[in-house]
């Protein structure tokens, strides 16, 4: 195997395992949810991170102390935490209205919205693809969604319209810190990046939450909340190592299974666990409509990779189409 064969081995690997990670999360999430508040959640998923990554970068002498000289760097540092913060919470507390596989094809606005800010902040290219791609996503999620709008379908309306405003807001602020997190790249790496925002947002959640709390949890309880932790470590360590072997738009689409990889696991955990997980019963539009927000989300990571003019003519000259005399 090639060195290049092999790198992209590596990187796929990388990225299936933040993939399986993130489609997992808002099903221990959500169970932990019934035991344990969303701040105090948020807190300990933080205040992990940053305990682990401060063990690595300090091994290494890596520890990023020149932030403090920058006022610069520090606000949109401290801005990227807000926003990264905001995101967590709003994900958690969307998952009182909403179920897991909804909430993960909502979070794929996130990588959209991210897209429409490079255009608008960083004067990005929008291709044609990235066009195409955006329309698939939306048209697969009013097909995901597509009981929400039967009457009589025995879903809660009002619950799934409040679940979805706020899992708006989660996409909109993942977006938004994904962009200055980009921007903060160029002075440090990923993992001094994160350690700053992590040890800020696990400030701001430590008024709010209630630490005391993990004493009343069970051993399964425990390993859950574990679990979402080290899910924060694992997850956002593997995608960044991946985008060493892949380009950001192999990763981004590899990434887009993640909803389908949480309808999996979800109907895989009623079936062991009925008596904890419950898997949301999806009509054959929404399964459609599910394989359409994969698709849109491929689409608009590989924009002109896919839907170039060279493709299009091979297409076209495969099915006939092409004036073979021009």
């Amino acid at each position: 195997m090639t060195q290049l064969a092999n790198n992209s081995v590596k990187g796929l690997i990388l990225a299936m395992t933040t993939a399986i990670m993130w489609g997992i999360l808002p099903l221990a999430l959500k169970s932990v949810l019934v035991l344990m508040d969303a701040y105090t959640i948020t807190w300990y998923r933080f205040f992990f991170a940053a305990f682990f990554v401060t063990l690595l970068l300090s091994t290494k002498r890596k520890i990023p102390s020149s932030v403090l000289q920058s006022a610069s760097i520090m606000k949109q540092l401290f801005f990227a935490a807000i926003l990264l913060s905001l995101n967590y919470i709003l994900y958690l507390v969307s998952l009182h209205y909403i179920p897991a596989e909804t909430a993960q094809m909502l979070i794929q606005m996130g990588p959209f919205f991210m897209l429409l800010g490079s255009v608008i902040v960083m004067k990005e290219h929008f291709s044609r693809g990235q066009m195409v791609g955006s329309f698939v996503l939306i048209l697969g999620l009013i097909l995901f969604f597509n009981q929400q709008f039967i009457k009589n379908s025995g879903i809660d309306n009002h619950a799934f319209l409040l679940g979805f405003i706020i899992m708006f807001g989660a996409a909109v602020t993942w977006a938004a810190y994904a962009i200055i997190q980009k921007q903060m790249l160029r002075y440090y790496s990923s993992n001094q990046v994160m350690w700053c925002i992590y040890l800020l947002s696990a400030l701001f959640f430590l008024p709010l939450a209630s630490p005391q709390q993990i004493t009343t949890l069970d051993d399964t309880a425990l390993l859950l909340l574990f679990f979402c932790c080290a899910n924060t470590l694992i997850a956002y360590g593997t995608f960044a190592k991946s985008l060493e072997y892949l380009s950001t738009a192999k990763v981004s689409a590899t990434l887009a299974i993640t909803p389908l990889l949480t309808v999996v696991f979800a109907t895989l955990a009623e079936q062991v666990w009925p008596q904890t997980f419950q898997a949301q019963h999806l009509n054959t539009l929404a399964y459609i409509g599910a394989g359409f927000v994969v698709l849109g989300s491929m689409l608009t990571a590989l924009g002109e990779r896919i839907l170039n003019k060279k493709n299009i003519n091979s297409v076209k000259a495969y099915l006939g189409l092409k004036n073979k005399s021009a």
